[in-house]
């Protein structure tokens, strides 16, 4: 059509230029020539679009049957996808169900094992209790038996105590009136030195009682009865061996030292303090008669050294 097109256009434009002379009619036929030339290669580039466009368009179609192909696959994915989804809720809310159900029962049998340990638990103090208050009776009858008994023993301690203080206090009194009875019997004044023809023995045996007599009264109270009387009596007969020459030492409670003229037994006592050594017993007192010893003292030491 466009080679039609051309012609007519030269046939006119060669009719209309009849009388052009030969060398432009050879001006005319070498520009047609060029340009049918051209013409021939537009056909021919025209030719070469149209195939790159069937080339474009069958690729086009390629891409949407692709395209096709793919949104097909990508709707099967989304199904897959969309069932995953929907199967995976179910089982979620499934396990969440069970999940639920399980700890509702985990639940109440913590509420019931607590409420079990609860009542153990009550139970324990309960019986915890009342074991306390029954050792409690049985410790309160204990003691109060213990109580008894001590302050029957404390009672009978103290009838003893007081009958030994009577005793002794007649035993004093028997003593004091022998000793009066000899010094009345004794003619004369009494020579200052010791003479054999003298006779101690009496006094020997009042000091001994005197000594026994004082070890007893430093184990009792001072609110015994007859306690004050008897320390009173023993003041007296002393004084009155003192009037008569004798003097008695006793030494009980007394510190000990090396320079004392006595006969010492020694024990260990650890309560005392360390470095102490105290006169803790008299067997028999330390004597002199007119400035002169007849008997020395038998004692027992005891001291922490």
């Amino acid at each position: 059509m466009n080679k039609l097109f051309l012609t007519l256009f030269l046939v006119i434009n060669l009719s209309c230029f009849a009388e052009v002379n030969e060398s432009d009619l050879n001006k005319v036929t070498t520009e047609l020539s060029s340009l049918n030339q051209k013409v021939n290669q537009l056909e021919g580039s025209d030719n070469s679009l149209n195939n790159e466009l069937s080339e474009i368009k069958e690729s086009l179609e390629l891409m949407n049957q692709h395209i096709t192909s793919l949104e097909v696959k990508s709707d099967s994915i989304d199904y897959a996808l969309q069932n995953d989804v929907n199967e995976t809720k179910t089982l979620t809310n499934t396990h969440h169900t069970e999940a639920t159900e399980k700890i509702q029962v985990v639940e109440s049998s913590s509420q019931t094992n607590y409420n079990k340990l609860a009542m153990w638990g009550l139970w324990s103090i309960v019986g915890l209790l009342l074991f306390a208050i029954i050792i409690y009776i049985i410790l309160h009858k204990g003691i109060s038996k213990s109580t008894n008994a001590i302050s029957a023993i404390r009672a009978a301690q103290n009838n003893l105590e007081e009958e030994s203080v009577k005793l002794d206090t007649k035993l004093i009194e028997i003593l004091e009136k022998q000793v009066n009875l000899e010094k009345n019997q004794k003619p004369g004044n009494v020579s200052s030195a010791i003479s054999p023809e003298i006779d101690h023995s009496l006094a020997l045996k009042v000091a001994d009682e005197i000594t026994r007599i004082e070890k007893n009264l430093s184990r009792m109270d001072s609110s015994v009865k007859g306690y004050k009387p008897l320390v009173k009596a023993i003041d007296r007969i002393k004084d009155n061996f003192k009037a008569n020459g004798y003097d008695i030492i006793t030494y009980l409670g007394q510190p000990y030292n090396e320079g004392m003229r006595i006969n010492a037994y020694f024990e260990i006592d650890e309560e005392l303090p360390i470095g102490t050594r105290t006169i803790t017993s008299v067997s028999k007192p330390q004597i002199h008669y007119n400035g002169q010893l007849v008997q020395k003292a038998s004692v027992t030491v005891s001291q922490n050294i």
